[in-house]
């Protein structure tokens, strides 16, 4: 096993992980509910197939992490750092990312039902195949490229409710 797969298939939920370094860690197909990584730098780990569902991820910085078919639930991402994040697969149902910074971020065939997206920074993020059930876009920051990858009648809202970059 290497050093990286340690918290590999594990069950940390509602572990303490306050003292760990986490940066370029593997936690792929990992239990991980409920715990607080509020405030921490992640970057570079591998949450791929992993069940975050209600767990704190605000002000994290998750620049080039992989979340691809993660449960992310009722997580609040709120102020993250989310730059090249691959999110393919991801549900994000009842997800609070308000004021995130999704930049570059990949969302393919996400799960964005009940998501609060208010405040967030989307400039070129891929949206391609999401499904979006009441959306929260107000004062989201998008360019031409994200608009490109969503469907008419959410591209509408957006351009209603956000802001061209």
């Amino acid at each position: 096993m290497e050093p990286e797969d340690i918290f590999k298939k594990r069950n940390f939920s509602k572990v303490d992980f306050e003292y760990e370094e986490l940066i370029g860690r593997n936690f792929s197909n990992t239990n991980l509910k409920n715990v607080d990584l509020k405030n921490r730098d992640i970057h570079n780990a591998n949450f791929s197939g992993a069940d975050l569902t209600g767990s704190n991820l605000s002000d994290t910085i998750l620049f080039n992490v992989k979340l691809r078919g993660a449960n992310l639930q009722n997580v609040n991402l709120s102020n993250a750092k989310l730059w090249d994040t691959d999110m393919y697969g991801v549900d994000l149902t009842n997800a609070n990312i308000s004021g995130a910074d999704l930049f570059y971020a990949d969302l393919r065939n996400a799960d964005l039902a009940n998501t609060n997206l208010s405040n967030v920074n989307l400039r070129h993020t891929n949206f391609d195949g999401a499904t979006f059930t009441s959306i929260d876009f107000t004062n989201a920051n998008y360019d031409v490229k994200t608009l490109d990858t969503i469907s008419k009648d959410i591209r509408s809202i957006l351009k209603m409710q956000g802001n061209l970059w």
